[in-house]
């Protein structure tokens, strides 16, 4: 009466528990493919920096500032193009090196940071701390790590798996009494 086949059934129902379980959740979220200037790139003076992704982005802060300074030379929201982010350079940079802090919001509404740089070489004039900041609204530090993605997703799934399991469970129990 207890044959191989019934106890496999309760094997087979954990075992698809603890895939679903352990099951990584996707993240198959907006990521940089290109840069222009490309990151680490010695350059002329740009007169804007093009970020492109990998996916339409739907909101996109730039902030371009000169390494190991505080000061920035030209922040605020860059004119999107599909899965270009463009933000306009105002004035001329002088010599040096410079970081591109951005933030998107990828069209899943994942936040993505991450940080860039380039070197402006051949320009006659100062250093890059001199060239005049402008502000036009905040932006979250470009350094910031996004937040932890799938967090949500991960709970739902353990409260399906235990309740799927308690399910089986007392369907399991209910048929040994019978």
């Amino acid at each position: 009466m207890n044959s191989p086949v019934r106890r496999l059934g309760p094997l087979t129902a954990l075992a698809a528990l603890l895939l679903l379980f352990f099951a990584a959740p996707a993240s198959a979220h907006t990521a940089l493919t290109g840069s222009d200037p490309a990151d680490g790139a010695e350059v002329a003076a740009p007169t804007r920096v093009t970020l492109t992704f990998n996916e339409n982005v739907r909101s996109a802060r730039i902030v371009i500032r000169p390494e190991n300074s505080e000061a920035e030379v030209q922040r605020g929201a860059a004119e999107l193009d599909g899965p270009k982010a463009v933000q306009a350079v105002k004035g001329t940079l002088p010599n040096g090196k410079y970081t591109v802090g951005y933030r998107v919001i990828s069209a899943d509404g994942h936040p993505v940071t991450g940080v860039l740089s380039f070197t402006v070489a051949g320009q006659d004039g100062a250093s890059p701390e001199a060239a005049a900041p402008t502000t036009t609204g905040a932006v979250p530090p470009a350094a910031e790590e996004p937040a932890a993605e799938g967090g949500a997703t991960r709970w739902i799934m353990v409260g399906a798996g235990l309740a799927a399991g308690a399910g089986v469970g007392l369907l399991f129990t209910m048929r040994r009494r019978r």
